[in-house]
């Protein structure tokens, strides 16, 4: 991977460094140890940049699994800025769809010397990057190497949830009295969401479940075949229940959000299998790009080891940072360095990196771990919505990243303490409302 020493633009600096000085100079700690302390603190202001331009511990029931596949033949191909027209069309699904449908002619009129077939470009992406994902044979990636319009090749590949073990309850109405999870109590407590916006980048959500507040007029799926194609609505659970936690209503059943109240948007990239191309990713934080603004928040529950050392969904979310949307991110829960994974190794200002805290606020036995994590939160044992109009309880990093989420919507995120048992020595601050 390619380091950066950045010592003129300090936001750079990854935010679990800063809190970790702060720590560590705050302890009085002993002479033999100051020279490790200042290892780790140097050795965290080295981030991940673009390296090329071609209860205790229980099992992540829900967490991406950390194998994936490649797709045969199938390319995501990053091109320089400036070699598309920037798009003109906002504000809409329906906008954002004729915007993509005028760089899919763009791509085969300047790319054709490639004489790619027209079904053969399976996507266009125009705001959080430019590019397009085709179907190529070797030697139309032969050219494209050769391409100077060309910043990246990469295969793209299936990602896949780990299989549930959770038991989905009921509903929640009637007369079942709301309950405050454990982790929203933790973070500083529900605080209103009204009016903000947080896109779920999931497997869907509930579009009609009674405890949930969804913008069903943005929300999208960028599935391509089967019924999930269809609808945004969520098939597998997963996106609802990281969708609750993020903001469920404050209405006197179920279960409370810490943002409640909040428009959820769902941005469907995993079926109701769990599985999804890497992809619909980049397409969804383009969309993101295209239609969201500055304070709105990010959930991204999802993200493999990734077989590069940088990636176009790396990209794609340090360029939806830059537009001062807030992402919050799963740190992964393979018991692994994140910095290998992607988009939890992203740093930038407005990027969230979280890892999985049980209630006894001690790192989870399969949580990832790093100098990317900015936050422990709660992952462990957390129940939320489902679908069906269902709730559920599961744990992993997917459910410890929406706690941060909501937070960014309502007020800001904090440090309260540090979690114990920290895998790489550098104890992650545990989440809180700022």
């Amino acid at each position: 991977m390619y380091l950066l020493l950045n010592t003129t633009k300090n936001q750079y600096f990854s935010k679990k460094s800063k809190q970790l000085l702060t720590f560590y100079l705050s302890n009085r700690m002993k002479k033999t140890n100051l020279k490790v302390a200042a290892l780790m603190i140097f050795g965290a202001i080295f981030i991940g940049c673009n390296d090329q331009d071609t209860l205790n511990s229980p099992s992540d029931e829900n967490a991406i699994d950390n194998e994936s596949k490649v797709i045969n033949n199938q390319y995501i191909i990053t091109l320089k800025k400036g070699t598309l027209s920037q798009p003109s069309s906002r504000g809409s699904k329906r906008a954002y769809n004729s915007s993509m449908e005028t760089l899919k002619s763009e791509v085969s009129n300047k790319f054709q010397t490639l004489k790619i077939e027209n079904d053969n470009i399976k996507a266009t992406f125009g705001y959080a990057l430019e590019g397009f994902v085709a179907k190529l044979t070797k030697a139309q990636i032969e050219e494209l190497k050769n391409d100077p319009r060309v910043k990246r090749i990469e295969e793209d590949y299936m990602i896949t949830l780990a299989p549930k073990k959770g038991k989905p309850g009921g509903g929640g109405g009637g007369s079942t009295p709301q309950e405050t999870p454990w982790g929203i109590t933790r973070v500083g407590g529900a605080a209103s969401g009204v009016g903000k916006t947080a896109w779920i980048i999931d497997s869907g959500i509930d579009l009609d479940h009674p405890d949930l507040n969804v913008d069903s007029g943005r929300s999208r799926t960028f599935v391509t075949s089967g019924k999930d194609a269809r609808s945004a609505d969520d098939g597998n659970g997963h996106g609802s229940h990281v969708a609750g936690t993020v903001g469920a209503l404050d209405n006197s059943t179920g279960v409370v959000g810490v943002a409640p109240g909040a428009n959820l948007v769902a941005l469907k990239v995993l079926d109701s299998r769990g599985s999804g191309q890497f992809s619909w990713t980049v397409q969804a934080l383009d969309y993101v790009a295209a239609n969201g603004s500055a304070g709105d928040a990010v959930n991204m529950s999802l993200g493999p080891r990734s077989r590069y050392t940088d990636s176009a969904v790396d990209q794609a979310t340090l360029n939806v940072a830059s537009l001062g949307i807030n992402i919050a991110i799963a740190a992964g829960n393979s018991d692994d360095d994140c910095s290998f994974y992607s988009p939890a190794r992203v740093n930038h200002p407005n990027v969230y990196t979280v890892s999985n805290m049980t209630i006894n606020e001690v790192l989870a036995s399969s949580s990832n771990y790093g100098d990317p994590v900015d936050y422990a939160a709660p992952g462990t044992s957390i129940k939320s919505t489902w679908k069906g109009g269902g709730y559920n309880t599961i744990s992993g990093t997917s459910m410890a990243s929406p706690h941060v989420c909501g937070l960014l919507l309502t007020g800001g995120v904090t440090g309260d303490g540090f979690v114990q048992q920290d895998k790489d020595n550098n104890p992650d601050p545990i989440a809180v409302r700022n």
